[in-house]
């Protein structure tokens, strides 16, 4: 066997055994891959969350939350997982109402709010709603539940089931009224 015909054989033979080697080092198991997307690329966190929202150039809301998750999969939504905070502007950009949730997720593609966990809904003249979970669809200008709610005002607390309205609380229908509790002048206010 001569120098050159050797030098062949232990050339194939390397250049098999790289390629062996290359073949197996580049092997993914394609699940591992899909979990390390799935959490790797499918939700970004944000910490201190200030948010606004305009339309036709006016500012309408600003939306506060400590924590924010957003995910990008089939359902692109963004959670609020340890409260929300919104105020609700007039044209002059004056907090008309504001809004608390314990728990919130906004689902991009229907511009729908949801808001649960100690839901309170406050207009700056004292009105007040309180209820379990509430809907905001941003197209509409509308917030509305099927849960049951508590309405404060100046004279009066209403208790129903369902409840639809405005932004600022200002047009408001409860599907059904379950109880109605007069608050009068107290005889004993000024004492």
């Amino acid at each position: 066997m001569n120098n050159r015909t050797g030098n062949k054989k232990i050339f194939r033979a390397a250049a098999f055994l790289a390629g062996c080697f290359f073949f197996f080092s580049c092997e993914n198991d394609l699940n591992k891959i899909r979990d390390l997307q799935r959490t790797k690329l499918s939700v970004d966190e944000v910490r201190d969350v200030t948010s606004y929202l305009s339309q036709a150039g006016k500012m309408k809301a600003k939306l506060t939350s400590p924590f924010m998750l957003r995910y990008y999969d089939s359902l692109p939504r963004v959670e609020f997982p340890k409260t929300m905070h919104v105020d609700f502007f007039n044209d002059s950009t004056k907090i008309e109402s504001y809004l608390d949730a314990k728990k919130a997720w906004y689902y991009e593609n229907q511009n729908r709010v949801v808001l649960t966990d100690s839901v309170v809904v406050i207009r700056i003249d004292g009105d007040t709603l309180k209820t379990k979970e509430l809907y905001w669809e941003q197209n509409l200008h509308k917030l509305f539940t099927k849960s049951d709610v508590e309405i404060r005002q100046k004279n009066k607390t209403i208790f129903g089931k369902g409840f639809e309205s405005d932004e600022q609380l200002k047009n408001f229908s409860i599907d059904t009224t379950t109880g109605i509790l007069l608050v009068g002048a107290s005889k004993f206010a000024g004492n």
